[in-house]
């Protein structure tokens, strides 16, 4: 049977109209990548602060708006985190008396009560799991995650299973401090941890596998305050000192020097103009100074009493624990 030739000008235009639809859809997703990004960063840090006292935790949105709510009891560990996927903070704290994570939803205003963590017993006194919730799932909300510094292991209940399934990493040993963050820029947070006793940065990429290890800071004198400052969407390598930040450019891996802030202050790194940029920013007495990277200038917000503590320092650890 003789078989029917297309002819070429049908062939041309059956192709071209491949193209057509196969650039289309390269735009859509294009688009839906600049919209989902520019979501992402326009979401802007609120100024929180805490009671120690009364426990009541103080909330000024970016906006202005004022909440207040009384949450925690003495000697909980307050681990605020995007629990929800709304994009804003919940209130939350882990009780390391019972492991429980106490979490106040801001999208519905409902509580929520998960067992993750224990107090281990070592012979010189029980050693508490170290709360270090983030989004190591890559699904756009944090997961309830803490860190085992008797055995080295990450325990990560994820977001994505609604938290009913979990992931165990090991990474680290005793007298690190854990540092994770998003260091490769692949929307998953990294496990990494500080090792004091070298001044070192041990990182495990979840991108590729690979271990990236950098000696930055020194033991005692700094706190740990890895972010992304560069805007690069990796997280740096990053310390304070007394007013100085010292930070190792992810990308060109230079070392850059800011001096923002004060001897007495407390460092309190966030993305403040919602510009997808860590801002450099210190808590002092009741007032919040910060160094905006968008359109680089300075502002201040009162915000808190002298006493309160600032909440915007989940992310900053100190680089020498004491090991019992």
């Amino acid at each position: 049977m003789p078989v029917k030739k297309t002819p070429m000008l049908i062939t041309f235009y059956s192709k071209y109209e491949h193209r057509l639809l196969m650039l289309f859809v390269a735009i859509l997703i294009a688009m839906a990548f600049a919209v989902s990004s520019a979501k992402a960063a326009g979401e802007k840090a609120d100024f929180t602060v805490v009671n120690e006292r009364s426990k009541v935790w103080s909330i000024q949105s970016a906006d202005g708006a004022f909440t207040a709510f009384k949450w925690g009891t003495a000697g909980d560990v307050r681990v605020p985190a995007d629990y929800d996927g709304d994009g804003s903070n919940d209130i939350a704290v882990w009780r390391p008396s019972n492991g429980t994570w106490y979490i106040l939803g801001s999208r519905d205003g409902k509580s929520a009560q998960i067992t993750w963590g224990v107090t281990t017993p070592f012979p010189t006194g029980g050693i508490e799991d170290v709360p270090v919730p983030a989004d190591f799932d890559g699904d756009g909300t944090d997961d309830i995650a803490v860190w085992r510094p008797v055995d080295g292991r990450w325990y990560v209940l994820t977001s994505k299973s609604s938290f009913t399934k979990s992931i165990v990493v090991e990474w680290g040993q005793l007298g690190d401090i854990p540092v994770p963050a998003d260091y490769d820029g692949d929307g998953n947070t990294d496990v990494a941890v500080f090792r004091s006793m070298q001044n070192r940065w041990l990182i495990a990429e979840s991108k590729t596998g690979n271990m990236q290890q950098h000696i930055f800071g020194m033991a005692g004198d700094d706190l740990l305050v890895p972010a992304d400052y560069t805007g690069d969407g990796r997280a740096d390598v990053a310390v304070y000192r007394s007013g100085n930040w010292f930070v190792r450019d992810s990308e060109s891996g230079e070392i850059e020097k800011f001096e923002f802030g004060f001897t007495d202050g407390v460092p309190v790194p966030a993305d403040y103009d919602g510009d997808g940029t860590t801002d450099f920013a210190v808590y002092r007495s009741g007032e919040w100074f910060v160094y905006e990277s968008e359109n680089p200038r300075l502002r201040s917000v009162k915000h808190g009493r002298r006493g309160d503590v600032p909440l915007n320092t989940l992310t900053v650890k100190p680089s020498l624990v004491a090991v019992r």
